[in-house]
């Protein structure tokens, strides 16, 4: 059955290769069983299900939360041949009749539905209705909404149990792209899934480069940041209504191709502009969170926050709309500690202290991203239960040069501010007692502590800075609920005791030019290619992006492949792209080619896929732990000698066992090596942390990673 998928997987949709857990998730699937799918955005969800539904016998129901997401999917369906529908407002009374009779007739293969679809009054109708169907699979997109742990909780999708309960023996596939352990959990009992497949992909998007700025003159800062990209696409997202309209104004004022979005606009305007955004007509949309959920448009180069988001969970996901081609894109956050206290008045729920302390702890977790003095990547793989490097190289942070100097007295002053006034306040009334504040609100008993005006000479802005390094390096803690209060910790009185030196950030120098594609291709050709297809996707009425993805004409433009045979390697061309529009994309390459003198280069894709798979290979600093282990010497003392962590160490061990140089039960004995097996057979290739939590705490990292790397040689043998 899986050669059958992969067969689809190339001749409709035009990919060599599953990616992720593609592979393991569909063949869940294809074996009836109820899946949970966590992929990042841009990982291929929709293949998961797309795939098994050619496969199956029947209809597959899709659940989708937005019209935007349907109409989407099902355009870039049928252009690759597959009879889908949608049903929805949008939707003429004739032509909800018409897909009825094409449902009837079992002539479509996917029918994409809003929840609300069934809750209205005519919806146990319309169940009954599917009920006369033949229904071999349920996909629920978007799962999180059924949370409301979520970030994105909507009541409708809460009736969604109940399909288990109607269709009792067709399985069930959940999917979404952001959710944390709490909301995972209770996904999975909200929808009632039957004994489910856990699939959790690695959430890190390497082609995203994250920075975070200060609020100040953001303005400034956006417009020279869109200077250096005037030819890419890009969202820039505001809290508020009123700020996506004035940011949109403003934009237009100085020339800029952007339009507006958010709910307080009528219907019609909404949807006109998104249209514009889609094809490529309108290349900037300002919006609020209400855009861009389930958009699956691919060429999206930039993502800009203007304002703080409520969660990491919503940031990552409204990030993770830029790049979904794999092409290099950015990620960029105006961070102010006025916009934690402006969202910390929304977080209340009214009647729902629960809930309310998740929201107020989410956003903590959401501020301390803008602060953060390391590695922004592994801040935001870790929150996702995902190991990862100190240093990935992309970030703004690891892209630092930063100097330091010795803040020891600086932050023994603040420390002393903290305890004198009890830790009973928070930042910014300690702010004011450091800087002698004359302001009402300041309590007359506190103008004469010692610590009244010791900081005078620092600026409110440094002290804001200190303050959150101070948080972030551990020197300081703070409460948890609505109104958080500075507390000392050991670390706080090691330095108040001159026992331990604070270094504080000086200055910061950040590489801020704009990323640039890793391919050289032919930039002319790439030009003519995104005219070709602007043509095509008029013709068509649907999005360019929809036609062939920037990805796969930038591959056109780099190996010229000629003939039908060389074009079936370029990814997203399958059978039916290459039928409908294969001679148009084949006669300008072989036109320009001719032209200039060019032959085709497809040789070395090749040569490019095998040099990134020699990059694979033993490194020398793996072949030096391994050189120490056979000394005799143990992991903690490697990882000493090093400088290196005990998990990095425990990586390369793994890739030795993988290889077969080293014996997986030298590390594992073989009780708990069929432990593990069967946690990450449930599971699939989860990232580590869900697993390890299912395992618990007699079963480390390493021993998890050395049963992965056993498991993956036996497969290839």
């Amino acid at each position: 059955m899986i050669a059958d998928a992969r067969q689809i997987l190339k001749a409709r949709f035009g990919y060599e290769n599953f990616r992720l857990n593609q592979e393991a998730i569909v063949n869940s699937v294809l074996q009836r069983r109820d899946t949970f799918v966590l992929m990042p955005t841009g990982g291929g969800k929709s293949l998961c299900y797309q795939i098994p539904a050619l496969m199956f016998d029947g209809l597959t129901i899709v659940i989708s939360p937005l019209i935007a997401l349907m109409k989407d999917q099902v355009d870039s369906l049928r252009l690759n041949g597959v009879s889908a529908a949608y049903l929805n407002s949008t939707l003429s009374y004739t032509e909800q009749s018409e897909i009825r009779r094409q449902l009837q007739g079992n002539k479509l293969k996917l029918l994409y539905l809003a929840p609300e679809r069934l809750l209205r009054a005519e919806g146990s109708d319309f169940i009954s209705f599917l009920k006369q169907l033949q229904v071999s699979l349920i996909a629920i997109d978007e799962a999180h909404c059924i949370s409301e742990w979520g970030h994105d909780f909507r009541p409708e999708y809460r009736m969604l149990s109940k399909l288990k309960e109607t269709f009792e023996n067709v399985p069930v596939v959940a999917l979404t792209a952001t959710a944390d352990q709490l909301t995972r959990k209770d996904i999975l009992e909200r929808l009632a899934l039957h004994d489910p497949a856990v699939f959790v992909s690695s959430f890190n998007r390497p082609n995203i480069r994250y920075r975070v700025e200060p609020k100040r003159h953001s303005f400034d800062r956006l417009v020279q940041f869109l200077e250096e990209r005037p030819n890419d696409s890009g969202i820039i997202y505001c809290l508020s209504r009123g700020g996506v309209e004035k940011l949109a104004e403003d934009l237009q004022a100085l020339g800029y191709n952007t339009l507006p979005y958010h709910a307080g606009l009528d219907k019609d305007v909404r949807a006109r502009h998104q249209e514009l955004f889609l094809k490529d007509e309108v290349k900037i949309i300002t919006a609020t969170i209400a855009f861009g959920m389930g958009i699956d448009k691919s060429n999206v180069r930039f993502v800009v926050h203007m304002d703080l988001p409520k969660s990491v969970e919503g940031y990552y996901q409204e990030t993770g709309r830029a790049g979904r081609d794999g092409l290099n894109s950015e990620a960029l956050l105006f961070y102010s500690a006025g916009d934690v206290m402006k969202l910390r008045n929304f977080a209340t729920v009214e009647r729902n202290d629960a809930q309310t302390q998740v929201n107020l702890q989410k956003l903590d977790k959401m501020a301390k991203y803008g602060v953060i003095n390391t590695c922004r990547r592994k801040y935001l793989l870790e929150y996702f239960d995902e190991e990862a490097p100190n240093n990935c190289g992309s970030c703004d942070v690891c892209l630092s040069k930063v100097d330091w100097f010795d803040g020891t007295v600086l932050a023994q002053k603040a420390l002393s501010a903290v305890a004198r006034l009890q830790e009973r306040f928070g930042a910014g009334y300690v702010i004011e007692i450091l800087r002698g504040s004359s302001s009402t609100k300041i309590r007359e008993e506190h103008k004469s502590l010692s610590t009244y005006g010791i900081g005078a000479d620092v600026s409110k802005e440094a002290w804001q800075q200190y303050i959150q390094e101070l948080l972030t390096l551990g020197y300081l803690s703070k409460s948890e609920g609505m109104y958080p209060v500075l507390q000392l910790n050991e670390r706080s009185y090691a330095v108040l005791r001159k026992q331990e030196s604070v270094m504080l950030t000086k200055s910061r120098a950040v590489e801020t030019t704009a990323v640039k594609a890793e391919t050289a291709y032919e930039v002319d050709l790439f030009d003519r290619l995104k005219a070709v297809r602007r043509k095509l996707a008029e013709e068509e009425n649907v999005p360019a992006y929809l036609i062939l993805s920037d990805a796969s004409l930038i591959e056109l433009a780099t190996y010229l492949p000629h003939g039908r045979d060389e074009l079936r390697q370029i990814s997203g061309l399958g059978d039916v792209k290459i039928e409908r529009y294969g001679q148009a994309f084949q006669e300008t390459v072989t036109t320009y080619c001719r032209l200039q003198k060019l032959s085709s280069r497809m040789g070395q894709k090749k040569v490019v896929v095998l040099r990134k798979a020699r990059k694979e290979v033993t490194t020398e600093t793996k072949e030096q732990t391994l050189l120490l282990y056979r000394q005799g010497k143990s992991l903690t003392d490697i990882a000493r000698e090093r400088d290196l962590t005990v998990s990095t160490i425990e990586g390369h061990l793994a890739y030795f066992v993988l290889q077969g140089t080293l014996r997986a039960d030298a590390f594992v004995d073989e009780p708990k090596m069929a432990r593990i097996r069967e946690v990450l057979e449930r599971m699939g290739r989860s990232p580590l942390g869900p697993v390890k939590e299912a395992l618990g705490d007699n079963v480390s990292y390493g021993e998890i990673k050395i049963v992965i790397a056993h498991v993956e040689r036996e497969q290839a043998a």
